[in-house]
């Protein structure tokens, strides 16, 4: 987390935001506050992509935790670093079903919508019961309370 916030603050903002981060109590405040700069930054940060999307899942106005940012976090930047990531019931399962969920209904909706109407696939209505269901079977309850949340944040915040 330093060197991203070493590369968005001055060096002494730097020194102080650590410092704060310390205190477990403010971090969630932080994390927006970073969220909000990578926001408005005119260059993009190449680097440390899953710290960034910590930063952003952050931004969120629902989650009841810091590591409920950090869960979907890391359920996104598994999506980044797989090629397949379309759920197959038939296939997958758990954690590996869950995620595939999430990432497929937040940022492939339409094409799963297109699937469901032209091949006879299910519908993403489905894949939201089956990654409901599915983040609630490993313990991600809070992910599977705000599983709808998550999916239009993530739409509209990273397509």
């Amino acid at each position: 987390m330093g060197a991203l916030i070493e590369k968005l603050f001055t060096q002494s903002q730097s020194e102080a935001i650590k410092k704060l981060w310390e205190d477990k109590s403010s971090r969630l405040l932080i994390q927006k506050e970073v969220g909000k700069r990578l926001l408005n930054k005119d260059e993009i940060i190449l680097d440390l992509p899953l710290h960034q999307i910590i930063f952003l899942t952050s931004l969120s106005s629902f989650a009841d935790s810091e590591r409920e940012c950090w869960d979907v976090a890391e359920v996104v930047y598994w999506g980044i670093n797989h090629d397949d990531i379309f759920p197959m019931v038939s296939q997958h399962y758990g954690k590996d079903l869950a995620y595939r969920c999430l990432i497929s209904l937040s940022f492939f909706k339409s094409y799963m919508g297109e699937k469901c109407n032209r091949h006879g696939a299910p519908s993403p209505e489905f894949y939201r019961g089956v990654g409901v269901q599915s983040f609630h079977s490993i313990g991600e309850d809070d992910i599977s309370e705000h599983f709808y949340k998550w999916e239009c944040f993530l739409s509209e915040f990273f397509s």
